[in-house]
């Protein structure tokens, strides 16, 4: 079983390697980090977001981040998960927005933007001990 494992282990972190790589558009700003698959945000339509995140500041809202992405023609309807991660939770100086289109594509999101932050949250009744 262990050995099953391992192969299935590295085909998973070369996949997630592999998505990070052509998500993240342009994703550096001095206030955010942004992580968006291309067919969903283009590299011109993420560096237009961090330049008006830029303006917005820290501390963006779901609703404000919307109307910047309509704004500047995203399909928000491809858009199944938005999440804007502070700062703090990340160990880092700047807070990052992940746009999925698939929820699936969390953890790979997350490790682009975050290679510190634990993608498996378990809540304690999952724990063992």
């Amino acid at each position: 079983m262990k050995k099953s494992l391992i192969p299935a282990a590295a085909l998973f972190a070369l996949a997630s390697i592999a998505w990070a790589s052509i998500a993240l558009n342009s994703s550096r700003s001095n206030v955010y980090r942004l992580v968006s698959p291309k067919n969903v945000v283009s590299p011109a339509q993420a560096a237009a977001i961090l330049k008006a995140l830029d303006k917005v500041g820290p501390g963006v809202t779901e609703a404000k981040l919307r109307q910047i992405l309509s704004a500047q023609g995203v399909n928000l309807t491809l858009i199944k998960k938005i999440e804007i991660i502070p700062a703090a939770q990340r160990n880092e100086k700047i807070p990052a927005i992940l746009l999925l289109a698939d929820p699936g594509d969390h953890a790979a999101a997350l490790a682009a933007t975050c290679p510190g932050c634990d993608p498996v949250q378990q809540s304690p009744s999952n724990s063992k001990e």
